[in-house]
């Protein structure tokens, strides 16, 4: 992949988060920006920490 579409698909997937992240803010306190970045937060902990595993398990195995 060529550098734009990094920059296109890290756009699309920012885009999307904060869109889940914003619906799911408002569910609970909508005045609030510490509660939209405290839900943002969880959200890309839940996204985050599955995506490392499976790449680190993928560079192991990729390793040997």
């Amino acid at each position: 992949m060529k550098g734009i579409d990094w920059v296109v698909a890290v756009s699309l997937v920012a885009i999307g988060l904060s869109c889940l992240t914003m619906s799911a803010s408002w569910l609970f306190n909508q005045d609030t920006l510490k509660e939209y970045l405290d839900t943002f937060l969880v959200i890309c902990l839940f996204a985050g920490i599955p995506a490392f595993l499976g790449g680190l398990l993928y560079w192991i195995f990729k390793r040997k």
